[in-house]
């Protein structure tokens, strides 16, 4: 090789990036904060209200091979519509940092937010573990999983845009969201029993009557009483019945004016979604992927005590 190309590849360079597409709430900068450490590069990663933007200063081969595993290994939730590169001259930065975002005065707007996703497998194991701190807790989130389009107020993507801002992180918290090895390294929802949000039971008066484990108890047994029970999810209101009990169906149905229309139907696990339908590789696919979509099933007959909730179709929602 001609010293020229040794020479180049022995210097430091600049390179700036922006990248375009579904990037915020995704783990994308946490990712890029790791791979610019391994790759000893300098410089910084922020959300702007277009996508995100990158500085990256380092040895030409290092930067080149940055770009190519951005797109080889980006997080799993993440797509990539564009990414437009720049070298500029150096600056000498001196290490790499996640900055604040920039300001959203922009007159384009154009990130584009990933839906809600499921809790994740980890989460879950976090929430059933009684050694855990988060043990029951049921707004446990990560990067991988958790509230995203429904609790965002404004772009770009940062805590201090979504509903969580009032939430003030514990020590506990912050010290997972600062840590970049740690699978919360800047979730924006992270939270915990001891700084996030509460479960609370109220009536129909909007008096609380239950909070915490005993409002999920007292939830349960209104719903194993024929009763209807309104949850406020990410998105807004579900009114709730037991799905075996044919009175509450048709209560429902009769304050719905939904006399007919199919009603999702909640289950525990996929297991059970078996016991009652028939599963394709691809709807079992469907159903276990982060999205956690409702997924139009062929039902098995006869195999519910009751009349279904959605007694006209051959084919069931989960």
């Amino acid at each position: 090789m001609s010293p020229d190309y040794f020479a180049l590849n022995s210097q430091q360079h600049r390179l700036q990036l922006t990248i375009q597409g579904t990037v915020q709430g995704v783990g994308f900068r946490p990712f890029i904060y790791r791979l610019a450490t391994e790759l000893n590069l300098t410089g910084w990663v922020n959300n702007s209200v277009q996508g995100v933007l990158i500085e990256v200063e380092g040895l030409r081969q290092n930067l080149e091979q940055f770009q190519y595993r951005i797109l080889k290994e980006k997080p799993p939730q993440s797509e990539i519509q564009s990414l437009d590169s720049v070298w500029l001259p150096i600056l000498g930065y001196s290490q790499f940092e996640i900055h604040l975002s920039e300001s959203t005065n922009h007159p384009q707007k154009i990130a584009i937010i990933l839906p809600d996703l499921s809790t994740c497998s980890d989460c879950l194991q976090d929430i059933f573990d009684p050694e855990n701190r988060r043990y029951q807790y049921p707004f446990t989130n990560c990067t991988n999983c958790g509230p995203r389009y429904s609790i965002i107020r404004d772009l770009p993507y940062d805590r201090n845009h979504t509903t969580m801002a009032t939430f003030i992180m514990c020590s506990d918290c912050q010290n997972e969201y600062n840590h970049p090895l740690n699978r919360r390294f800047h979730a924006q929802p992270n939270a915990c029993p001891v700084c996030g949000p509460q479960l609370e039971l109220w009536d129909k008066n909007g008096k609380v009557i239950a909070s915490l484990n005993q409002a999920l108890k007292q939830a349960a047994d209104i719903i194993r009483s024929g009763q209807i029970l309104a949850l406020k999810g990410l998105g807004g209101f579900h009114l709730i019945v037991d799905a075996r009990n044919e009175t509450a169906v048709q209560n429902l149905r009769q304050r719905k004016r939904r006399p007919a229309k199919p009603l999702a139907v909640m289950y525990p696990n996929l297991e059970q979604v078996k016991q009652d339908c028939l599963v394709s590789e691809l709807e079992e696919k469907l159903l276990s992927s982060p999205a956690a979509p409702i997924v139009l099933l062929r039902r098995i007959f006869n195999q519910l005590k009751s009349d279904p909730p959605h007694p006209p179709l051959l084919r069931g929602g989960e």
